[in-house]
């Protein structure tokens, strides 16, 4: 009886790992999000001093791009930082400036790994906190 007790579990145990090594190799189109901290903070256009300050996540498919965001994170945030900036109080107040910033800031997050040779899957772009003063 213990034989088959011990042979039960062995059995358990080895399912169970089986099941975790398979949940560990992700296949390669899964959705990542690469979260880019630290949150960007930068002045923008307007006639009185204003700043905007911005908590970005991307949206990538597969591990291949995931890495090549934080190979390349100091060009992709270059990007984001001078196109942040050159925003005016306008764009920035309404919901169709922000809806064409976001379009924006994702073909440029593409063209910064693609200047660098990257797998550029990007799917999306979220601003999980945006403020504008």
């Amino acid at each position: 009886m213990k034989l088959i007790t011990h042979m039960v579990l062995l059995i358990s145990a080895l399912m169970v790992a089986s099941a975790q090594a398979e949940e560990g190799a992700a296949p390669s189109n899964d959705v990542v999000y690469v979260e880019l901290k630290p949150s960007f903070v930068t002045n923008y256009q307007s006639r009185k001093m204003g700043y905007l300050k911005a908590d970005v996540t991307l949206k990538v498919k597969g591990g291949q791009t995931a890495e090549a965001v934080d190979r390349h994170k100091p060009a992709i945030r270059h990007h984001l930082v001078m196109l942040f900036s050159s925003q005016s109080a306008e764009a920035l107040s309404s919901m169709e400036g922000k809806e064409m910033l976001k379009e924006t800031a994702l073909s440029e997050v593409v063209a910064a790994l693609q200047e660098e040779g990257e797998p550029a899957d990007v799917e999306d772009i979220l601003f999980t906190s945006f403020i504008v003063d």
